[in-house]
């Protein structure tokens, strides 16, 4: 068989597994990037944010959120959104490719839905009650304690999702060029174009 041929084979078996002729690798990489960021955004709230305000009066606490809430909505909802709509993408487009790193990508996926899940049913009313200016502090207080709660929960979460979306990154095929790269004795090779 001639190098065209095989080079058109080769392509020709790739096009099949892929959505399209679209490699699922920038869904991938999307999602490992997303879950990340957004991972990452959680951990320093966890780290910097809850210790202040634990640490602040419960009417400073509530002035100060009430100040500065705003903000970080405007940056953690765009990154949730993002990282599940990727991370469901990627699931769906690796399981339907039957890649090997499906199973990662569907835990990642699960993982983000639970952080968003999370934020919807707990945290995101509770940040509406602390705006209100409706409660006591004893009532900010035991609000807190119950958002730092799930908070901790969803950064595991986060955590988990931006884990497994990099091993279901890391278990991807390496042929971004497309120029039928393959793995032999543990190293990847080359075949020349004629």
């Amino acid at each position: 068989m001639t190098a065209p041929a095989m080079s058109f084979r080769g392509w020709s078996a790739r096009r099949k597994r892929t959505a399209g002729g679209m490699s699922s690798r920038p869904l991938a990489l999307l999602a490992a990037v997303t879950a990340g960021l957004l991972a990452g955004g959680m951990v320093l709230i966890e780290v910097v944010l809850v210790p202040f305000w634990r640490a602040a009066p419960p009417a400073e606490f509530r002035e100060w959120f009430t100040a500065h809430s705003g903000r970080i909505r405007a940056l953690m909802v765009p990154l949730g959104v993002g990282a599940g709509l990727a991370s469901a993408a990627s699931a769906v487009a690796q399981v339907t490719e039957r890649d090997r790193s499906g199973p990662a990508a569907v835990v990642a996926a699960g993982a983000t839905v639970g952080v968003l899940a999370i934020t919807v049913t707990v945290n995101e009313p509770a940040n509406h009650r602390f705006v209100a200016g409706e409660l006591t502090g004893p009532e900010t207080t035991e609000l807190m304690n119950r958002w730092a709660r799930w908070h901790h929960v969803r950064v595991v979460l986060g955590l988990v999702a931006a884990g497994a979306a990099t091993l279901a990154l890391a278990e991807r095929p390496h042929d971004s060029a497309g120029l039928g790269s393959r793995r032999r004795g543990g190293r990847a090779t080359r075949r020349s174009l004629r």
